[in-house]
């Protein structure tokens, strides 16, 4: 197992107990070290993202140890194949992954599977009445439970799984036929190198790393391992989210009650979001996104935005007076008390469409132990924006026919070019980072499952392709991303793929 974030731990639990013995390797160790961090650096070749450095944590429990928790499943529309976008359409349905979803909760702490409007009840709180023929009401469940934490024990505990620590993987060396892999190559920042066979191996080490090692992997298939079809790397996709609209409504807090995190006693978090029906999503060829609600007042914003444009006597006083009443509204339920948002905003998170030239790349720089580094392509097309416009101007319609207020869309929705997103203004520290593009650290799709090589990089056992005994795991094999937050999709899939491997297992 090389990795021990989500997929990783997931996949070394399931075997606990058995007779076969599991290896876990990790880069990092059990808290974050800036040396390991480093070997994340990139350069961000596209638009513009988050520091390489940052997104992605090196150490045991990966990601989950500092992820805000958000769970929610695929819809059925995500697997299937779709005209209207290209390269869409998984090599397994929906009814494959619904006995893993259903473990997976259980892995991460959420409660029953369920994630549709029946939670309305679990809430006490009656919905708008939006159309159910133009959206649908998701919920995503929130418990951001850390895999190095909670899991922990469990694998120290375990006498066939052993844990390696501060070792990271630098190659996979196929045999003499390249048909399997024979051994992979690990290495300390301090300079040991050490070589471990193995039966089967996974790579379960992120989007952007799972892509980069198999590229970098290159002497014996010159343009890495599985990249026979030049398709390693590509069809990088995030969960592009930004403000699209502001809400003008003569009842804001009675919208934020109901569409605000949730937090029902004896559950996770719940938090409701509108999501286009499939047969919108046919109709208007958009992709499968969300809108949800949130707002802007001086308390909220960031400590950039305050040095910059410090607030006066006025502002203060009104944040300081909607402390009491935040809390209050946080942890108390109740239907009145009285609080002016600075103002009321909708906020898209889209299902990015796949794109071959989105990609990851290698790099010409090397990191600490001469390996060459990760770099990003991140791309958008034109469906991506149109679907975001298309999905506010469903909003507009549904909130003008229920009397809601009034949608004001953002200036950048009518710019007609595809690449015309709300791009962040360097040195303005008055933005607040909703105003602009962004992702959710949401690294999809470099090693796509598909039904051939000519499609994807690994088969629907998540196998890749042209090699017995080398799989993937993580997020990196997800054909298309869906408007859910990938970490349950992960795991159900882990889950998949380690009984996969016990039945491969003697």
């Amino acid at each position: 197992m090389i990795g021990a974030g989500a997929a990783g731990i997931a996949i070394a639990r399931a075997f606990v107990g058995t007779r076969t013995r599991v290896a876990v390797i990790e880069s990092g160790g059990l808290g974050v070290d800036r040396v390991a961090q480093s070997l994340n650096v990139g350069a961000n070749l596209g638009l513009p993202y988050y520091d390489l450095a940052q997104a992605r944590e090196r150490r045991f429990g990966g990601t989950t140890m500092r992820w805000s928790g958000r769970c929610a499943p695929l819809d059925p529309i995500d697997f299937a194949t779709r005209p209207w976008v290209p390269h869409s359409g998984w090599p397994i349905g929906p009814e494959v992954l619904d006995p893993y979803y259903r473990r997976a909760q259980d892995v991460l702490d959420v409660g029953e599977y369920r994630y549709d409007a029946s939670l309305w009840q679990d809430i006490g709180l009656e919905p708008d009445g939006f159309d159910p023929a133009t959206f649908a009401v998701r919920f995503w469940r929130i418990r951001a439970r850390r895999f190095g934490h909670a899991f922990r024990q469990d694998l120290a505990d375990a006498a066939n799984v052993t844990v390696y620590l501060n070792g990271t993987v630098v190659s996979l060396a196929p045999d003499h036929d390249a048909n399997s892999i024979r051994h992979v190559v690990v290495q300390s920042i301090c300079g040991r190198e050490v070589i471990v066979t193995a039966r089967h191996f996974v790579l379960a080490t992120g989007g952007i790393e799972n892509a980069r090692l198999l590229l970098a992997s290159d002497e014996v298939e010159r343009a890495g391992i599985g990249n026979g079809r030049d398709l390693v790397g590509r069809f990088f996709m995030e969960h592009p989210k930004c403000r699209v609209a502001r809400i003008e409504t003569p009842d804001p807090h009675g919208l934020l009650e109901r569409w605000r995190k949730q937090f029902p006693r004896g559950m996770p978090k719940l938090w409701p979001a509108l999501v286009p029906t499939a047969a919108v999503q046919e109709r208007h060829g958009i992709l499968n996104s969300s809108l949800a609600f949130y707002y802007r007042s001086a308390v909220g914003m960031s400590a950039a935005a305050l040095r910059a444009r410090p607030p006066g006597p006025a502002a203060i006083a009104r944040s300081m007076a909607e402390i009491p009443a935040n809390l209050v509204r946080r942890y108390v339920r109740r239907r009145s008390v009285v609080f002016a948002p600075q103002a009321l905003h909708l906020l898209a998170r889209g299902e990015q469409a796949p794109d071959r030239n989105s990609r990851v790349v290698l790099s010409n720089d090397r990191d600490a132990l001469g390996q060459r580094r990760a770099d990003l392509d991140w791309r958008l097309g034109e469906i991506d924006k149109r679907s975001a416009r298309v999905l506010t101007e469903l909003a507009a319609t549904e909130f003008a026919r229920l009397r809601l207020g009034r949608i004001m869309p953002a200036a950048w929705l009518s710019d007609g070019s595809p690449d015309g997103w709300p791009l962040p203004r360097p040195g303005d520290a008055t933005q607040d980072h909703h105003d602009h593009l962004q992702g959710g650290n949401h690294h999809i799709g470099t090693t796509r499952m598909a039904t051939d090589p000519s499609r994807g990089v690994t088969d629907a056992d998540a196998r890749v392709f042209g090699k017995a005994n080398l799989f993937v795991a993580g997020s990196s094999v997800f054909p298309t991303s869906g408007w859910a937050n990938p970490t349950l999709t992960i795991v159900a899939l882990a889950l998949r793929l380690a009984d996969h491997l016990k039945a491969r297992l003697p």
